[in-house]
C-alpha cells in the first residue's frame, strides 16, 4: 500500500491507495497549522482500517510548488515514514498532478498556483491519449500576465487563483490521488535525504 500526502494548499489531503485502488481519501480544508494534525490523521486512518504501517511499501508527496511551510511539513512527515519503515519516497509537482487530473483532455493544459505577491507558478503540458507531457518548464510570473496569455486552443486549471473563463477549471480537491498515481507512472521516486520543497524565490 502507498500512503500519499498533499499539503501544497489550503486543502490537506491524505489517501491510502492499493495497487489501482483506492481505500482512503481523507480532504481536510482550511485546517492549518498542518504540522499539528498531519499526524494525528494518518494515525486515525491506520486504527480505522486496522492495518500496522507495516503493510506501506511506499510513501507519495507532493513537492509543490505551493505554500511553502505547508509543503515542508508534508515533505518532513513523508520522509520521515519513509526512513522509519525504510520504503522509497515518490514525490510529483503540484502542476504535472493539476494536469493529469484532466489527463482525458486532448491539447495543451496549462496548470497555474498561486505563488503570492500577485505572481504564480505556471507550466504547460500536452495530454494525448492520456499521457501528459510537460513542455514548457515552470515559471514564475506575474498573474497579469499570464491572463493576458490564454487562449481558447487550451484549458487552464488554477487554483488559489480567481481566473475565470470557459476554458478554465479551478481546482477544489486535494492532489494525493491524482499526483500518486502519476508519480508511480512516471516513476518519481526521490532521494529521501535530498527532497526539499519546490521553490523559485530565496527563502
Amino acid at each position: 500500500m502507498i500512503l500519499s500526502l498533499d499539503t501544497f494548499s489550503e486543502t490537506l489531503g491524505v489517501s491510502l491507495i492499493d495497487g489501482h485502488k483506492l481505500l482512503v481519501r481523507q480532504t481536510y480544508r482550511k485546517l492549518k497549522p498542518f504540522s499539528e494534525l498531519l499526524l494525528d490523521r494518518i494515525d486515525s486512518i491506520f486504527n480505522q482500517l486496522g492495518y500496522d504501517p507495516s503493510v506501506l511499501f511506499a510513501v507519495c508527496v507532493n513537492k509543490g510548488p505551493g505554500s511553502y511551510t505547508a509543503l515542508r511539513v508534508g515533505i518532513t512527515v513523508a520522509k520521515t515514514v519513509s526512513y522509519s519503515l525504510n520504503i522509497p519516497i515518490y514525490a510529483y509537482t503540484s502542476l504535472e498532478a493539476m494536469a493529469y487530473k484532466y489527463r482525458h483532455y486532448q491539447g495543451v493544459i496549462k496548470t497555474v498556483v498561486n505563488a503570492g505577491k500577485g505572481e504564480c507558478y505556471t507550466s504547460e503540458f500536452m495530454s494525448s491519449d492520456f499521457n501528459i507531457k510537460q513542455i514548457s518548464e515552470m515559471r514564475l510570473m506575474k498573474i497579469k500576465d499570464f491572463e493576458k496569455g490564454i487562449s481558447d486552443d487550451c484549458i487552464v486549471v488554477v487554483s488559489g487563483i480567481n481566473i475565470t473563463g470557459k476554458n478554465v477549471f479551478s481546482l477544489t480537491d486535494d492532489l494525493s490521488v491524482e499526483g500518486t498515481f502519476f508519480a508511480l507512472k512516471k516513476d518519481l521516486k526521490e532521494e529521501r535525504f535530498l527532497l526539499e520543497p519546490v521553490y523559485m524565490r530565496p527563502v
